[in-house]
């Protein structure tokens, strides 16, 4: 038996990620429970990385009020995290929380973004006495 090459490892690898989102979104009533459009500004390229600013509105459409929500934005198919906002200290339901954050991603990150790929972005909050963390379904402005 011979061994996988690097690139079917790294398709595995992503296969298995993207399986793992998707199931998180199952959890989701309808895989909407957060919702939002984002617009890039101020990129900058820094070597293998960019630099750049995330402007998020968020809607919460999860049937309950959130407390200390922060934002976090994954990379590399959602496996290695970028970065997170600062908290957001409560977003009620069927509100909007409107957020501007300063990342550093990958050149590659970017360039996916550039072709249509949406940041993959994650909620977590207290609510009803647990900590979650959901997907955000995200659209550009």
């Amino acid at each position: 038996m011979q061994p996988m090459c690097f690139s079917t490892r790294a398709r595995l690898t992503a296969l298995l990620a993207i399986l793992l989102l998707t199931a998180l979104c199952a959890f989701a009533k309808d895989g909407r429970d957060f919702a939002g459009r984002y617009s890039i500004h101020d990129v900058t390229e820094q070597g293998d990385n960019v630099q750049l600013t995330l402007h998020l509105k968020v809607v919460n459409n999860s049937a309950a009020d959130v407390k200390n929500a922060v934002i976090t934005l994954r990379q590399n198919t959602g496996i290695d995290l970028a970065g997170q906002t600062k908290p957001i200290k409560l977003l009620p339901d069927h509100g909007v929380a409107k957020v501007i954050q300063q990342f550093t991603i990958s050149k590659r990150e970017y360039q996916n973004w550039s072709k249509g790929a949406t940041p993959t972005m994650f909620i977590v909050y207290q609510a009803k006495g647990s900590q979650w963390s959901r997907y955000i379904q995200l659209a550009p402005e």
